[in-house]
């Protein structure tokens, strides 16, 4: 008998960069300072990833990385994830 299970690790999550500051001298405008400075770019949504692995008495499958965006339903766990 084997036991299976799936579990989604967040490998990066979104900043929230509203508190960040940007230290300069006082005697700078903010025209001065480099846009890369001031402008920083977030992701909407967090990274993660999926990993399955099966377990029983005689011991443990190897992990199972499932690409992201796949979506996981009963035909791609059949075919996919229980013949690994």
């Amino acid at each position: 008998m084997w036991f299976t299970d799936e579990k989604i690790f967040t490998v990066v999550e979104p900043s929230n960069s509203q508190k960040d500051r940007v230290y300069a001298a006082v005697i700078c405008s903010r025209k001065q300072i480099a846009a890369k400075r001031l402008l920083r770019t977030r992701n909407t949504f967090s990274q993660s990833i999926m990993v399955s692995v099966g377990v029983s008495k005689l011991g443990c499958t190897e992990l199972f990385f499932v690409n992201p965006g796949t979506k996981i339903n009963g035909a791609y766990y059949r075919d996919v994830l229980l013949r690994q």
